[in-house]
């Protein structure tokens, strides 16, 4: 039998919980069943899916290797941090986007450094902001914040969505003036970003956004202000 000869029912496989099964098709059978089953391992935290998973990054096929790269940051196993570190360097953009976006659910510090890096790739520096986030690592506050300055209004409004997330009140000043921001995105996102933030000082901007002219980006204010007296007060227990 040929290397992709074997035809399996990855499907089957997959309901069945059949973990040698989805490996080995994974291992042998055509691209199609590898990325599907790379794709399914995802749901089964075992060192052996793991090992598989991590010998699929270097899979010929890159379909193959995005879907390796998303079910190893569904697991979340920090072992495979070194490996999906390589795979941040791959030549399919979309390949390092997943990637990335594993690093940050894996949350592994060792990512920290390799990401700032990434946030040049603008293929994919959205999903990176959102994985410096996930990681919550104060270190990355600088480099968001120059991320603001951004050009692409998505870029910004990612960048604002993760230092919602690290928490740092260094990001403070320069959210409130995106309040102001041309783009209701960004204006969204930093309302939501401050909210998480729980800073007093965006209080009284946050009011004054109240009188924001799209009905979406005041529900957001309206909520970001709800979320930052909350904070304060578990602040002052």
């Amino acid at each position: 039998m040929g290397l992709f000869d074997f035809n399996p029912d990855v499907a089957k496989l997959e309901s069945e919980g059949n973990i040698n099964g989805l490996i080995k098709a994974l291992q042998k059978g055509d691209s199609k069943n590898r990325a599907t089953a790379a794709r399914a391992l995802g749901k089964f935290k075992d060192e052996k899916v793991v090992k598989a998973l991590i010998g699929a990054l270097n899979d010929e096929d890159s379909d193959v290797r995005w879907n390796a790269a998303s079910s190893l940051g569904k697991i979340g196993d920090s072992e495979s941090t070194p490996f999906l570190l390589q795979s941040l360097r791959d030549e399919k953009w979309y390949v390092r986007q997943h990637t990335a976006e594993a690093l940050g659910e894996i949350g592994d510090e060792r990512a920290l450094l390799p990401l700032l890096e990434s946030l040049k790739d603008e293929r994919i520096r959205n999903t990176v902001a959102l994985a410096l986030g996930r990681l919550g690592d104060p270190r990355a506050v600088d480099q968001l914040l120059e991320a603001l300055k951004a050009d692409d209004f998505s870029f910004r409004s990612a960048a604002e969505e993760a230092l919602g997330m690290i928490g740092d009140e260094r990001a403070v000043p320069d959210l409130i003036e995106a309040l102001k921001d041309e783009d209701v995105s960004v204006r969204r996102h930093a309302a939501g970003a401050l909210g998480k933030i729980g800073d007093e000082r965006a209080i009284k901007p946050l009011l004054n956004a109240m009188d924001d002219e799209k009905w979406y980006v005041r529900l957001q204010v309206e909520e970001a202000i709800q979320e930052l007296n909350t904070r304060l007060k578990e602040k002052k227990k």
